[in-house]
């Protein structure tokens, strides 16, 4: 009977461990803005290979005070910026961040932001993982 509490408890611990693949970010980017803005936009593709959905809770960047997640939605015919506090990334699926719809929002940047350069973000995960992210600043695609 021990031994049988004992590989159920080792189970319980280890199954974070083997939940699947860890979450990966491709094609971001950072768009070029006018040198007084005091916003700027980031866009990525989401990637859960794993068997669980995974949650981004915050996101993070040395270069701006503060890092927001935002959806733009337009509601009777009036755009509006929703903030999102959490976003799931479905089991096996993806979730594109992209203009016109989900976005990473960068208010008041530390300096101004040209094409070619890199901005790094963290993102941060329910279950504690981080995803570091390099992004490119560019002008408008």
């Amino acid at each position: 009977m021990r031994r049988l509490w004992l590989l159920l408890l080792s189970c319980l611990v280890s199954q974070p461990l083997f939940a699947g693949e860890p979450l990966q970010a491709r094609d971001a980017w950072v768009r070029e803005a006018p040198p007084t803005a005091q916003m700027l936009a980031a866009y990525l593709t989401l990637l859960n290979p794993g068997p669980v959905d995974r949650v981004v809770t915050r996101v993070s960047s040395p270069r701006f005070d503060h890092v927001m997640l935002h959806r733009s939605e337009v509601v009777d015919g009036i755009a509006r910026m929703q903030h999102v506090e959490r976003l799931v990334v479905p089991a096996h699926g993806t979730v594109r961040l992209e203009p016109g719809g989900l976005h990473l929002m960068m208010p008041a940047p530390q300096r101004r932001l040209v094409a070619g350069e890199q901005v790094r973000f963290v993102l941060e995960l329910e279950d504690g993982e981080q995803l570091r992210v390099e992004a490119e600043v560019k002008k408008k695609p």
